[in-house]
Formats: structure tokens, C-alpha cells, sequence
């Protein structure tokens, strides 16, 4: 089951900074759920939930997601229960004002988004600072390799019904699918004492190759509103919208 939690805060933060409430609101996860979950999770090669924090109509909307039944009865469930955010290394209080959750299961997700005659292109917005790492670098261009081998992996270990991930299927989405329009500007993502070099904005991809690979676009990019993209999405990165 796939679960989004879409919380309205109440409190001061810098418009311009804040991809810093990430970092400090997964310190707060960490703080608020059970011990030997949040032990699980440290060691865990599976990082089942995504968060990240944006400004609405001058409101701070933190989105929390979980990618499995577990997590959001951990984490999501847990979290929904309180009645402010309290970021004590900060000395921060942000009040909970509304919360706004959906879900859906996986076989769910499959019909409507690769079961359905899907559109060729496709229109991704990068929320928060998005960046990938290759070959010890990173990478703050998003090409279509990136973006889909990084969806088709977390899905991969998200999801006990399929597994989608296939180099050859990865280099026909490199052949058949391209970037025909961006809006895009090179960012940073802060954390403590550093800056990750990344990217935030707009993308069209537009897809050429037979209607599965159409629909196998839409049901990855579906599932990446869930799980983010690249790297660092449990603590604000690689927040994206999909039409």
C-alpha cells in the first residue's frame, strides 16, 4: 500500500530555505516512532517512506509517504496523531493545522497507470532539490537513464507483487523516451556544515516506443509522487509532481 500525507504547519520558516525543515523533520520522525523501528530502518537497504517540505498559498505543506502497510502504520499513522511538530535541536514549534492523506495499493496502482492507454508525454515537476549520484559524483541534469533507473529500483524493492527492473527495458526507455522540454535551475539542498549540489523545476518527457513502454512511464513516474526520485528522499529530496 502506497500512503501520502499531506500535513498544513503553522510557524516561521524562511521562504527561500525551506528545504532545511527536511533534515530536522526526519530527526523528528526518528524521535517519534518506535525504537527498534527506527533501528530497522538505519540498517535497512529499503528506505520505505519519502518526505518533503513545500510552501502552498504561503502555507508549509510536509508531505510524509509510506511505500508499505508497515511504514505507514509506523511512521504516517503515528505521526497523523500530533498535534505539532517540535524540532527541539532548533528550538522550533510547528503546529499541525489539517492533514489531507490518500493511499493506494500497488495492484491499483498497476491498473491505472500501465492497465490504461497511457499519453506520450509526460509532464514531471521537481519539487525540492533533486540530484542523483553516478560514479561517485553528482548529477544535478536529470537524463531519462537516471530518472527511470532510480524509479524502477525503488519500486523494485517497494513492491512484493512485481519487479520491473531490467537493463534491457532501461536501455529501450533510453532509445524511445527523451526530454523534449525543461525549465530547470541548478540548486543546493543544506544540510548541517554542507550543500548537495542539485536541480528543481519543470520537465516534459515525451515517449516514442511501443504503449507498454508508455504505460510503464506512468506507472513509475505515479509511483516516484510516492517514493521520490533520486537520492536523499527521506530527508526532503527528490519531491516531484506528475501529470
Amino acid at each position: 500500500m502506497l500512503n501520502s500525507l499531506k500535513i498544513e504547519l503553522e510557524g516561521e520558516i524562511e521562504k527561500s530555505r525551506n528545504d532545511l525543515l527536511g533534515p530536522l523533520f526526519q530527526g523528528f520522525i526518528m524521535e517519534n516512532i518506535d525504537t527498534n523501528y527506527a533501528d530497522k530502518l538505519h540498517v535497512s537497504a529499503l528506505h520505505p517512506y519519502s518526505q518533503y517540505v513545500t510552501m502552498s498559498d504561503n502555507k508549509i505543506i510536509w508531505t510524509l509517504n509510506t511505500l508499505n502497510n508497515e511504514a505507514k502504520e509506523k511512521i504516517a499513522d503515528r505521526i497523523k496523531q500530533m498535534e505539532k511538530v517540535n524540532i527541539k535541536y532548533k528550538g522550533k514549534e510547528y503546529k499541525i493545522v489539517s492533514t489531507k492523506e490518500e493511499s493506494i495499493s500497488y495492484q491499483n496502482l498497476v491498473k491505472e497507470s500501465y492497465l490504461k492507454d497511457g499519453i506520450r508525454r509526460l509532464n514531471v515537476s521537481f519539487l525540492t532539490p533533486t540530484s542523483f549520484k553516478q560514479n561517485g559524483r553528482y548529477v544535478i541534469f536529470p537524463t531519462v537513464r537516471l530518472i527511470f533507473q532510480s524509479l524502477m529500483m525503488k519500486f523494485d524493492k517497494s513492491s512484493s507483487d512485481m519487479e520491473v527492473f531490467d537493463k534491457d527495458i532501461l536501455e529501450t526507455f533510453e532509445d524511445c523516451t527523451e526530454i523534449t522540454m525543461y525549465k530547470l535551475r541548478s540548486t543546493y539542498f543544506h544540510l548541517e556544515g554542507t550543500k548537495i549540489p542539485a536541480f528543481i523545476g519543470d520537465i516534459t518527457i515525451t515517449v516514442k516506443g511501443p504503449a507498454q513502454l508508455v504505460n510503464l512511464a506512468s506507472l513509475l513516474l505515479k509511483f516516484g509522487t510516492y517514493s521520490g526520485v533520486g537520492i536523499k528522499t527521506g530527508i526532503g529530496m527528490g519531491g516531484i509532481a506528475f501529470e
